[in-house]
């Protein structure tokens, strides 16, 4: 049985007090051993401790293990008390480890696990108002790690919640809680919200969750700020939202960055992924999109795919967009110093970033921190075993370390020691690249291990691959690439067959993996060579492509369905030297174009052409001349919604 512990109360006195005082001392001795915490050591029931203690008493419960489903239902105060081991670890094979049915109950410093898989239960499970858990591990639940059902002003931080079955932390139906600075890792879902509106998810860090580190269903007007997440599938997925926030968040080093969808009512459309991945959007625009209002800006996204949006929301605050790994500097299309000179179309839908960020810094791999530190990789990719150079900034008054840390998805190892950057420093350091191929992390750590900085990169070998094998003059080849060093100078040429002079080039954007386009105009063999800055030595090089000459006319419009104002890109073949290609109206007689463009004199070639504001239907037509205007070919339609 779990007993009160009180300090001895009265001592032997040195002289002699008025007997006011003494009775005054007593007094005061005795209230304060009334109002001492109770104690519960291993081998003793903490639901014992709860069931005799009376609202607003603390419980200090021992390091050990504990076999019990606690019910907490009156407000107390449950401290955890560290021996120096793990926290004192309450346990459960059914039902949640403990659950919280009392208004204003503090938990804090324990370790809570159901080995249960249900879908209701839970490491810790909430089921009432004004609570307080902090501190605590959720971890090796079966299902759910923290789980708030119907609760509202809850708030959860500092709390570890890793290696849960299911999700990390959940809210079900609830309201105006607060989660905040809490690391969840490893987890199936990271955090979910499900019918949850007005809450705030603040500071988190989210680590290699299977799925997607942040997912809300039919949830709205919460607010998403300042989250780092790598290594998920998905940052942050939002199905059917409104009115939800969404800033300042690190998103990088995951599948998907951002992706929102608005399915209304009666809609099924859906499309899975992987395993168990359910990622509902439709795979075309919908013509019907419907504004949800959702606000995304000042996010830093850094993903293989960094946004998607099937409905209308916004991406910038009026002044300010996020910065896009794919869409930053110059290279790709940004021209910008601090804010991009063009708008950036959300892939899915007709959302637009109005303000797309520029990249805050030309050389790829720098991140920044809180008090003045810094990691900056010489690249993105290096070969197994290579040299590693990075610059750092150790932050004010920590002494810092650097780690390599394997993804899980790699399968990686690293045995290498930490080495140690020292305390107020700046400067260079090398590193060896590990020798077994995967995605890593550099992490910069401070002396009790937490993590200060982390920069995501890959050990590759450099491969490209061109295709189709065979194409007609200007059709487009796609050469897709990866292990590049993910410099501002990589690029990839392409080349006659048995000639050392490019006859074009891509700039990779900073990027080691994706693909570029080419097209030639002239028959015959082609290859392409892949290489970084100004080496003379390729990466990696492909397979010739047969390039034929074209018989025919013909005309292409990509994509078929664009936002109003997208741009689309023209492809034509059989041109003559004064040939024209005019925009029109569905059914609209050639004399009354939307605008015309020369072909300048080439048989085939592309042109980029945007498209009016105005919804309907479009397409393209090649004509001889500008001047009888005999049709010579005409593209498929382009549907403005």
């Amino acid at each position: 049985m779990p007993f009160y512990s009180f300090e001895v109360c009265t001592k032997s006195m040195q002289g002699q007090l008025p007997n006011i005082l003494l009775t005054l001392l007593v007094f005061i001795l005795l209230a304060n051993c009334a109002n001492a915490a109770i104690s519960v050591n291993p081998g003793e029931r903490i639901q014992s401790a709860v069931d005799a203690a009376k609202s607003g008493e603390t419980i200090e419960i021992s390091s050990g293990t504990y076999d019990e489903s606690l019910i907490i239902d009156r407000s107390l105060i449950l401290k955890g008390i560290s021996s120096g081991a793990d926290l004192p670890c309450v346990q459960s094979d059914s039902g949640p480890a403990i659950t919280l049915k009392a208004k204003g109950v503090i938990v804090e410093g324990l370790w809570a696990k159901s080995s249960s898989g249900w879908s209701g239960d839970a490491g810790i499970m909430v089921l009432s108002d004004d609570n307080i858990i902090r501190n605590c591990m959720a971890s090796g639940s079966g299902n759910v790690g923290i789980l708030l059902d119907e609760c509202r002003n809850n708030t959860v931080s500092g709390c570890v919640v890793q290696g849960n079955g299911n999700v990390g932390l959940l809210l079900e139906n609830c309201s105006h809680n607060l989660l905040q600075r809490n690391k969840i890792s490893k987890n199936r879902y990271g955090c979910k919200l499900v019918s949850s509106r007005d809450n705030q998810i603040i500071e988190n860090s989210f680590l290699e969750n299977r799925n997607d580190a942040i997912c809300l269903q039919d949830s709205h007007a919460n607010l998403i700020e300042g989250n780092s997440a790598t290594g998920s599938d998905g940052a942050l997925t939002i199905d059917s939202g409104r009115d939800n926030i969404v800033r300042k968040n690190d998103f990088i080093g995951n599948n998907k960055g951002i992706y929102l969808t608005y399915l209304g009512t009666g809609s099924e459309t859906s499309s899975k992924k992987g395993k168990s991945v359910v990622i509902s959007y439709n795979s075309m625009p919908s013509s019907e999109a419907v504004s949800t209002n959702n606000s995304i800006y000042l996010n830093n996204l850094y993903n293989e795919k960094n946004a998607r949006d099937d409905s209308l929301n916004n991406w910038d605050n009026g002044k300010l967009g996020n910065n896009y790994s794919d869409f930053n500097d110059p290279a790709e299309g940004c021209k910008g110093k601090k804010i991009c000179d063009q708008e950036l179309s959300i892939p899915g839908g007709p959302s637009v970033d109005r303000y797309p960020q520029a990249s805050p810094v030309a050389v790829a791999g720098r991140i920044t921190g809180s008090g003045g530190a810094v990691l900056q990789l010489s690249a993105k990719s290096y070969l197994p075993g290579s040299r590693m150079d990075l610059n750092f900034t150790a932050p004010v008054g920590q002494e810092v370390w650097v780690r390599q840390t394997p993804l899980a998805a790699s399968g990686g190892n690293n045995s290498q020691e930490d080495l140690y950057l020292g305390q107020n420093y700046s400067g260079d350091a090398w590193l060896t690249a590990p020798a077994e191929i995967g995605s890593y992390q550099l992490d910069m750590l401070d002396k009790n291990g937490s993590k200060v900085l982390s920069v995501p990169y890959s050990v590759a070998m450099p491969s490209i691959f061109a295709t189709p094998a065979s194409v007609y003059t200007c059709e487009k080849i796609t050469v897709s690439f990866q292990g590049a060093f993910g410099r501002s100078d990589d690029w990839i040429g392409m080349y006659r067959d048995g000639s050392s002079a490019v006859s074009e080039r891509q700039m990779l954007g900073s990027r080691d993996q994706g693909n570029v386009t080419f097209s030639a105009s002239d028959a015959g063999s082609y290859l392409f060579k892949m290489f970084s800055g100004q080496s003379d030595l390729p990466l990696a090089s492909t397979d010739t492509v047969e390039v034929k000459a074209t018989a025919g006319k013909k005309v292409i419009a990509e994509p078929s369905r664009v936002a109003p104002g997208g741009t689309v890109t023209i492809t034509f073949w059989g041109a003559g030297p004064a040939s024209v290609i005019g925009m029109y109206g569905m059914t609209r007689p050639d004399r009354f174009d939307l605008g015309k463009v020369s072909t300048g004199g080439r048989s085939c070639g592309t042109m980029v052409r945007r498209l009016p504001t105005t919804p309907g239907q479009y397409d393209f037509r090649l004509f001889q001349d500008d001047v009888n205007r005999p049709l010579l070919a005409q593209s498929n339609v382009v549907t403005v919604a």
